[in-house]
C-alpha cells in the first residue's frame, strides 16, 4: 500500500474515532497539558469533565464493590458507564476513557453509544426482575483491539485490516456479556502485536501516563494497561505470549495475569497473521489486567464459571 493510501486510511479511522466521542466529554485543546508535562495521572480528576460523583464511581470502588453498588441501586449502570467512558478519550477527545485517550492514545474503537444502550438495558432488567444479569452487571470492561466484536474493526494497527468489521463476537466477548458486563471500548496495540511497546501507524503510540516521554507503556497490551491504570475501565482483557499482559501491567503500576494456554478461549481473535501461524511455537493466552489482585481473582472466577469450553472445545 502506498504512503498516500495508508495515510488516508489512518485519517479516516481517526475521524471515525472522533465522531464516536461526545463533544462535551473532550478536553478543549487549549486546556490540554503541554507535551512537557510528563505525569498526567491526575488530569481525569482535575479537568472538570467528571463530576465529584463520577470521580467517586471510577476511583472509589473495586470491581466487586462497584457491582454491588449497582445491584443495590446506589448507582445506575448508565451513570457508571458514562463515568468510565469519560475517562478514556483525552488524547483525541476527553471523557474518562475519552480523557485517557487524549492524554495517552490508549483507545482504538470507541463503543460509547452501544455501551450506553447496553447499560440502559441492564438497568431495565434490574428494575424488572430485581436481580442483576450476572456478577459483572453494569461494569464497563475494555478489551484489547485483537478481540472481535461483531460490526467493529479489529485492525490491530494494520491499515489493510481497517474498515473490515468482524462478523461475530470473540468467545470472551460473549462470556463477558453473559455475565452482565458493558464492553465500552477497544484499546491500542503495536502493529500486529508482536512488540513490547505499543505503537502503530493508525492510532499512534500509547504513552505511559506517569511519564509520557521517558517511560514505555509496554506491549502488546499497552493501551489496555494504560486505560485501567487511569481508571477508564473497571478491568481489561489482554493477550500474552512472552509478557504482553505482564509487562504493560508492571510498568503502569497495576496487575496482570497470564493463565495457562486454553484456560480462557482465544476463539475470535484477529492478529494479522495467517490462520495457522499462531499455532507454530508458543501460543498466546487470554488474561485479565486489573488494578488489584482481588479484581484479577474475580475476573478468573467469573470467566471460568462461564463454561467457555461449551463454545470452544479447544
Amino acid at each position: 500500500m502506498s504512503p498516500a493510501n495508508w495515510e488516508t486510511v489512518r485519517d479516516r479511522k481517526l475521524e471515525e474515532q472522533r465522531s464516536r466521542i461526545r463533544q462535551e466529554w473532550l478536553i478543549p485543546e487549549s486546556q490540554l497539558p503541554a507535551n512537557s508535562v510528563l505525569d498526567v495521572t491526575d488530569i481525569p480528576r482535575s479537568c472538570g469533565i467528571l463530576s465529584s460523583r463520577e470521580v467517586n464511581i471510577t476511583d472509589g470502588y473495586d470491581a466487586r464493590d462497584l457491582a454491588e453498588a449497582i445491584r443495590v441501586k446506589t448507582y445506575t449502570a448508565v451513570e457508571v458507564t458514562i463515568a468510565f467512558c469519560k475517562v478514556g478519550p483525552p488524547l483525541i477527545s476527553s471523557d474518562r476513557a475519552a480523557i485517557a485517550n487524549q492524554l495517552t492514545s490508549s483507545l482504538t474503537e470507541c463503543l460509547f453509544d452501544s455501551a450506553l444502550a447496553r447499560a440502559a438495558f441492564l438497568d431495565a432488567h434490574l428494575d424488572r426482575t430485581g436481580k442483576p444479569l450476572g456478577p459483572f452487571h453494569g461494569l464497563p470492561i475494555s478489551v484489547k483491539d485483537t478481540f472481535d466484536i461483531k460490526g467493529i474493526d479489529s485492525s490491530v494497527g494494520i491499515s489493510a485490516l481497517a474498515f473490515h468489521p468482524a462478523q461475530a463476537n470473540a468467545a470472551i466477548i460473549d462470556t463477558l456479556l453473559a455475565a452482565g458486563a458493558v464492553v465500552h471500548c477497544k484499546t491500542n496495540v503495536p502493529q500486529s502485536m508482536l512488540a513490547l511497546d505499543s505503537v502503530n501507524n493508525i492510532f499512534g503510540r500509547v504513552l505511559n501516563p506517569r511519564n509520557r516521554r521517558q517511560w514505555t507503556a509496554g506491549g502488546s497490551s499497552g493501551g489496555e494497561a494504560v486505560l485501567v491504570a487511569l481508571r477508564g475501565s473497571v478491568m481489561g482483557v489482554g493477550t500474552d505470549v512472552g509478557g504482553s499482559i505482564r509487562i504493560p501491567a508492571f510498568v503502569n503500576g497495576i496487575v496482570g495475569f497470564k493463565p495457562g494456554k486454553g484456560r480462557i478461549s482465544d476463539k475470535g481473535l484477529t492478529t494479522g497473521q495467517l490462520p495457522a501461524a499462531g499455532k507454530v511455537g508458543l501460543e498466546s493466552c487470554v488474561g485479565p489486567i486489573t488494578r488489584t489482585i482481588e479484581d484479577l481473582g474475580l475476573f478468573m472466577e467469573v470467566v471460568e464459571n462461564g463454561r467457555m469450553w461449551e463454545v470452544d472445545p479447544e
